[in-house]
């Protein structure tokens, strides 16, 4: 896909039955069926029917030690993504992660801006409050033709918070806890438009649209705000191996 948003959502949710279930539902059944996938497997590559009657088999999958479901849906693709529990085996020799809860999906952008933007948008907002995530995230990746050469610019991101909050993107949504962290009621107006959730954390949209995103005056007021917030709590692809000095919640347990 091209011009394709990425969502990714990061929660301390365990990942039980009861939830692998609701996610799938949820996914399967956002506004009749938008983004209900067409396939999907537990590995690469995603081959299985996708049934909404009957999600049992999905459901055992994602809900068991390290189980996955990706799926995908139209052809050509424009949904893909997948559910990752992240928790390992209780016999494991090393405890899980404390963000066992994972989810990434991409939507095609043109398909998108078709008058399915603002659904897209409202859906991950529904599912940040069903997974019960800390932090999640709606960005956006557009490729520029040029001279028959595609360029692509990079928006590099953490995937745990091992190395800090993954970064600010398109649209960000936090809960109340790490929002407390970063002191997001007092975030500056003139850097993004703060929304407080009404299932409780909090958004920042930097730009309208999606195209936006990748533009100099977005850019800028996403460094600047890190900077605000404290760039010592993010993410930075130049110092890989920084310490980051987490919430005592987001610590994994030794």
């Amino acid at each position: 896909m091209k011009n394709e948003l990425a969502m990714s959502l990061i929660s301390r949710r365990p990942l039980t039955e009861e939830l692998a279930r609701a996610q799938i539902t949820a996914l399967s059944d956002f506004d009749g069926g938008l983004l209900r996938p067409d396939k999907w497997s537990e590995y690469e590559p995603i081959r299985s029917p996708f049934n909404a009657d009957d999600i049992s088999d999905p459901v055992s999958v994602l809900a068991k030690p390290q189980g996955n479901f990706f799926y995908r849906s139209g052809r050509p693709t424009v949904v893909s993504g997948g559910m990752w529990n992240l928790a390992y085996p209780l016999d494991w020799r090393f405890p899980s992660p404390i963000f066992t809860n994972y989810w990434t999906g991409e939507i095609d952008g043109k398909w998108a801006s078709k008058g399915r933007l603002d659904r897209v948008e409202a859906f991950v907002g529904d599912m940040f409050h069903l997974t019960g995530s800390d932090f999640g995230l709606l960005t956006t990746r557009i490729d520029i033709e040029a001279k028959n050469t595609t360029v692509i610019r990079p928006s590099y991101k953490g995937l745990t918070f091992d190395s800090g909050i993954p970064g600010l993107y398109w649209i960000n949504f936090f809960s109340d806890e790490l929002a407390d962290w970063l002191d997001l009621a007092n975030f500056p107006e003139r850097l993004g438009t703060l929304k407080s959730l009404e299932g409780g954390g909090y958004s920042i949209t930097f730009c309208e649209a999606p195209e936006d995103a990748v533009t100099g005056d977005v850019l800028r007021r996403q460094r600047v705000a890190m900077d605000w917030l404290g760039a010592d709590k993010f993410f930075d692809i130049r110092l890989p191996d920084r310490t980051v000095n987490l919430p005592d919640w987001a610590c994994v347990p030794l």
